[in-house]
C-alpha cells in the first residue's frame, strides 16, 4: 500500500514538473558579442563640490551594457556586478549561445547561464545584414 502511494505521488510530481521544465528550454542560437560598455555606479549620488566629511557612505556597483548580434538583430543586455571584474567570456568578438525570452536574454555557457535584461533592440544595417536589406 505504501509503495503504491509513493509511486502515485512520484507520478503526479513528474507530470507537473515536466511541462514546466520543457517550457523553459528554448533552443540557443549562436550570437556574437560586438560591444561592451562599462559604467561605475555609486549610490546615493553626491553633489559636486560637497565636502568629503559631509558626504554619505556610498556603495559601488558596475553596469555593463553588452551588445550581442544575433543574425541581423542587435540586442543590448544589461549585466550588473558588484565586482569590477567582467567574466572573460563576455568580451567583444566572442561567440556566445543566446536564448531570448520576452525582455530577457540568456547567454548559456557550459556550466553557467548569464541572465541579462534587454535594454535595447535594433536591426543591424552593417555587414551582410545591410547587403540583404538592400537586395530586397
Amino acid at each position: 500500500m505504501k509503495i503504491v502511494l509513493c509511486v502515485s505521488i512520484l507520478a503526479v510530481v513528474s507530470a507537473v514538473a515536466v511541462p514546466s521544465a520543457t517550457g523553459q528550454s528554448k533552443q540557443s542560437k549562436e550570437g556574437t558579442i560586438i560591444n561592451v560598455q562599462k559604467q561605475d555606479v555609486a549610490t546615493p549620488s553626491v553633489r559636486a563640490g560637497a565636502e568629503a566629511v559631509r558626504t554619505p557612505l556610498q556603495s559601488h556597483y558596475y553596469l555593463y551594457n553588452i551588445s550581442v548580434q544575433l543574425n541581423c538583430d542587435v540586442y543590448v543586455g544589461r549585466y550588473e556586478s558588484e565586482l569590477n571584474d567582467l567574466p572573460s567570456a563576455l568580451s567583444p568578438h566572442n561567440s556566445v549561445p543566446v536564448r531570448l525570452e520576452k525582455h530577457v536574454m540568456y547567454l548559456d555557457f557550459p556550466g553557467d547561464t548569464v541572465k541579462m535584461q534587454i535594454v535595447r533592440h535594433k536591426v543591424s544595417a552593417a555587414g551582410a545584414c545591410g547587403q540583404t536589406a538592400i537586395a530586397k
